[in-house]
Protein backbone atom coordinates (compact mmCIF):
# COMPACT_ATOMS: atom_id res chain seq x y z
CA UNK A 1 0.00 0.00 0.00
CA UNK A 2 1.26 3.45 -0.93
CA UNK A 3 1.71 6.09 1.80
CA UNK A 4 1.04 9.71 1.07
CA UNK A 5 2.96 12.63 2.50
CA UNK A 6 -0.03 14.09 4.28
CA UNK A 7 -0.65 10.86 6.20
CA UNK A 8 2.56 10.98 8.19
CA UNK A 9 3.20 14.70 8.12
CA UNK A 10 0.97 15.18 11.17
CA UNK A 11 3.32 12.99 13.18
CA UNK A 12 6.24 15.25 12.25
CA UNK A 13 4.39 18.47 12.96
CA UNK A 14 6.78 21.18 14.11
CA UNK A 15 5.23 22.38 17.35
CA UNK A 16 8.01 24.86 18.10
CA UNK A 17 7.59 26.62 14.76
CA UNK A 18 3.82 26.65 15.13
CA UNK A 19 4.06 28.15 18.61
CA UNK A 20 6.47 30.82 17.42
CA UNK A 21 4.20 31.71 14.49
CA UNK A 22 1.20 31.84 16.80
CA UNK A 23 2.98 34.14 19.25
CA UNK A 24 4.22 36.32 16.38
CA UNK A 25 0.72 36.57 14.94
CA UNK A 26 -0.65 37.51 18.35
CA UNK A 27 2.08 40.17 18.77
CA UNK A 28 1.17 41.67 15.40
CA UNK A 29 -2.54 41.63 16.22
CA UNK A 30 -1.86 43.25 19.60
CA UNK A 31 0.33 45.92 17.97
CA UNK A 32 -2.34 46.69 15.41
CA UNK A 33 -5.10 46.67 18.02
CA UNK A 34 -3.21 49.04 20.31
CA UNK A 35 -1.78 51.18 17.51
CA UNK A 36 -5.01 51.79 15.60
CA UNK A 37 -6.78 53.68 18.41
CA UNK A 38 -3.70 55.84 18.88
CA UNK A 39 -3.63 56.69 15.19
CA UNK A 40 -7.34 57.41 15.05
CA UNK A 41 -7.22 59.54 18.19
CA UNK A 42 -4.31 61.50 16.76
CA UNK A 43 -6.48 62.56 13.83
CA UNK A 44 -9.57 63.35 15.91
CA UNK A 45 -8.11 66.46 17.56
CA UNK A 46 -7.17 68.49 14.51
CA UNK A 47 -7.01 72.16 15.42
CA UNK A 48 -8.97 74.42 13.15
CA UNK A 49 -6.54 77.09 12.09
CA UNK A 50 -7.28 79.62 9.45
CA UNK A 51 -4.31 80.88 7.56
CA UNK A 52 -4.37 83.87 5.33
CA UNK A 53 -2.19 83.80 2.28
CA UNK A 54 -0.88 87.02 0.89
CA UNK A 55 -1.08 87.55 -2.81
CA UNK A 56 2.37 87.28 -4.34
CA UNK A 57 2.72 89.92 -6.99
CA UNK A 58 6.44 90.49 -7.35
CA UNK A 59 9.31 88.14 -8.00
CA UNK A 60 11.02 89.17 -4.75
CA UNK A 61 7.94 88.23 -2.74
CA UNK A 62 7.82 84.88 -4.53
CA UNK A 63 11.50 84.19 -3.88
CA UNK A 64 11.12 85.00 -0.17
CA UNK A 65 7.98 82.86 0.12
CA UNK A 66 9.64 80.00 -1.78
CA UNK A 67 12.73 80.17 0.46
CA UNK A 68 10.57 80.06 3.60
CA UNK A 69 8.47 77.20 2.20
CA UNK A 70 11.55 75.13 1.34
CA UNK A 71 13.08 75.79 4.78
CA UNK A 72 9.90 74.53 6.48
CA UNK A 73 9.79 71.53 4.15
CA UNK A 74 13.39 70.69 5.00
CA UNK A 75 12.61 70.78 8.73
CA UNK A 76 9.64 68.46 8.21
CA UNK A 77 11.66 66.00 6.14
CA UNK A 78 14.65 66.11 8.51
CA UNK A 79 12.35 65.42 11.46
CA UNK A 80 10.85 62.45 9.63
CA UNK A 81 14.26 61.02 8.69
CA UNK A 82 15.47 61.45 12.28
CA UNK A 83 12.41 59.62 13.64
CA UNK A 84 12.95 56.75 11.20
CA UNK A 85 16.64 56.59 12.11
CA UNK A 86 15.78 56.44 15.82
CA UNK A 87 13.27 53.64 15.15
CA UNK A 88 15.86 51.69 13.18
CA UNK A 89 18.51 52.22 15.86
CA UNK A 90 16.10 51.04 18.56
CA UNK A 91 15.28 48.01 16.43
CA UNK A 92 18.96 47.17 15.92
CA UNK A 93 19.65 47.50 19.65
CA UNK A 94 16.66 45.32 20.54
CA UNK A 95 17.47 42.65 17.96
CA UNK A 96 21.09 42.47 19.07
CA UNK A 97 20.03 41.34 22.55
CA UNK A 98 16.97 39.31 21.46
CA UNK A 99 17.19 35.67 22.43
CA UNK A 100 14.38 34.25 20.33
CA UNK A 101 12.35 34.94 17.23
CA UNK A 102 9.38 36.24 19.21
CA UNK A 103 11.43 39.10 20.60
CA UNK A 104 12.79 39.88 17.13
CA UNK A 105 9.30 39.87 15.64
CA UNK A 106 8.02 42.11 18.43
CA UNK A 107 10.93 44.52 17.87
CA UNK A 108 10.18 44.60 14.15
CA UNK A 109 6.49 45.35 14.83
CA UNK A 110 7.50 48.15 17.21
CA UNK A 111 9.81 49.62 14.56
CA UNK A 112 7.07 49.49 11.95
CA UNK A 113 4.64 51.21 14.31
CA UNK A 114 7.17 53.96 15.04
CA UNK A 115 7.76 54.47 11.31
CA UNK A 116 4.00 54.57 10.70
CA UNK A 117 3.59 57.21 13.43
CA UNK A 118 6.43 59.24 11.91
CA UNK A 119 4.76 58.98 8.51
CA UNK A 120 1.45 60.19 9.93
CA UNK A 121 3.17 63.09 11.69
CA UNK A 122 4.97 64.03 8.45
CA UNK A 123 1.76 63.86 6.42
CA UNK A 124 -0.12 66.09 8.84
CA UNK A 125 2.79 68.55 8.91
CA UNK A 126 2.78 68.67 5.11
CA UNK A 127 -0.96 69.30 5.10
CA UNK A 128 -0.49 72.09 7.62
CA UNK A 129 2.34 73.55 5.51
CA UNK A 130 0.08 73.80 2.51
CA UNK A 131 0.92 74.19 -1.14
CA UNK A 132 4.07 75.77 -2.46
CA UNK A 133 3.86 79.44 -3.43
CA UNK A 134 2.90 80.13 -7.02
CA UNK A 135 5.28 82.11 -9.16
CA UNK A 136 3.75 85.36 -10.37
CA UNK A 137 3.13 85.64 -14.08
CA UNK A 138 5.49 87.95 -15.88
CA UNK A 139 4.02 90.23 -18.46
CA UNK A 140 5.77 90.70 -21.76
CA UNK A 141 6.35 94.23 -22.89
CA UNK A 142 4.34 95.20 -25.88
CA UNK A 143 6.38 97.13 -28.41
Amino acid sequence: MRQYAFEYSIERFNVKGFAARTVAAMAIVATLALGTPLVSSANSTVPSTTTTTLAITTLKQYQAAQKLYLAKLKVINDTFVAAVDVAKADYAATVSVATNSTERISARATMRLAIANATIARASALIELGKAPVRPKTHKKVT
